[in-house]
């Protein structure tokens, strides 16, 4: 991470840290980083709840079964910047 005196390692750094240490070797236990760039934002009241979109517990995950297609067609109607690239 990034701090006022360079990049140091994020479990020097981070507040919970010591949380996330006893499972940093672990592939399957441990917590990853993920970069976001968001495209488009919505308020709390247009918050986009419908029956039939799909949904997971993770923070992250990548739609790629075939059941994840109906809910990111539908998103792509509220949210038309999704095909915006950022570098």
């Amino acid at each position: 991470m990034q701090t006022p005196s360079g990049e140091r390692p994020a479990l020097d750094v981070l507040k919970h840290a010591d949380r996330y240490k006893p499972n940093a070797d672990d592939p399957e236990k441990a917590e990853y980083f993920v970069r976001v760039v968001w495209l488009d934002t919505v308020s709390d009241s247009k918050a986009v709840n419908e029956v039939g979109l799909f949904g997971n517990q993770n923070t992250v995950c990548q739609p790629t079964t075939p059941k994840w297609r109906h809910t990111v067609e539908r998103l792509k109607t509220y949210f038309p910047k999704w095909e915006q690239v950022t570098t």
